[in-house]
């Protein structure tokens, strides 16, 4: 499956690629060329645990995904302004999934697309502009979602945050403001709530308007972090 040597591939690469586009293990680059499950495989045959790609969501080369894939890729490939029944079957069956009041669906290509999607609603729906985030976040490569996404905007070659951007501590009962070595969940979950509404608070002070919460279920590029049981709950009740 190596169409070129890999210091061939590592060439072509610093030459043709952009070098923000960053290699993971730089000094030794993984040259991966297939994948299986949960495994990756490189050129010489080697098998490694994926415990870092955010892409393939049921494993790599899922032979249910891949053959439905195929299957329409083939037969026809186009936009959602025609009618098609796979389309309205989708929508029907992920809205059975969802609470009642979820019956409408917007179909993304990618997570940043959705997340943009999400503020431009959000924005014309509450007449508000200002956004609520958590530390560490990560929303998205978009120009709107680099701005509220701290692990983007607030690295050293960021642009810093936007006035209309309010960031709140993340619940990180770790290595966080609180944490599980003094304070039991409940307390960490309550502790961390009344932080969102000081952010919250200050912001309407301020005379700022916030029109949407943005949070991950789980925090993955701030770290793999589970939140403390209801926190998200009480957030956005």
């Amino acid at each position: 499956m190596e169409k070129l040597p890999k210091e061939e591939t590592v060439s072509l690469r610093n030459k043709h690629v952009a070098s923000c586009v960053e290699l993971f293990f730089i000094d030794d680059p993984l040259k991966i060329v297939r994948g299986s499950g949960q495994y990756m495989f490189d050129e010489a045959g080697n098998k490694y645990l994926d415990c870092i790609n955010n892409v393939a969501h049921v494993g790599h080369c899922h032979p249910h995904v891949v053959k439905c894939a195929s299957e329409q890729m083939s037969l026809l490939e186009t936009n959602s302004r025609f009618l098609h029944d796979n389309l309205v079957i989708y929508g029907k069956r992920i809205t059975q999934y969802m609470p009642k009041e979820l019956k409408i669906c917007f179909f993304t290509n990618s997570g940043s697309e959705s997340n943009d999607l999400a503020l431009r609603i959000a924005r014309k729906v509450t007449g508000n502009y200002d956004v609520l985030v958590l530390d560490h976040a990560y929303h998205g490569h978009l120009t709107s979602l680099v701005s509220i996404s701290p692990y983007k905007f607030a690295h050293p070659s960021g642009d810093g945050k936007k006035q209309w951007v309010h960031v709140v501590p993340v619940p990180d009962s770790y290595r966080g403001k609180y944490r599980s070595t003094e304070y039991s969940e409940d307390q960490l979950s309550d502790l961390y709530f009344q932080e969102m509404v000081k952010v919250v608070e200050e912001a309407e002070k301020n005379g700022r308007k916030i029109c949407l919460f943005y949070a991950e279920s789980l925090q993955s590029c701030g770290g793999q972090i589970v939140y403390p049981k209801d926190y998200l709950k009480k957030c956005y009740q």
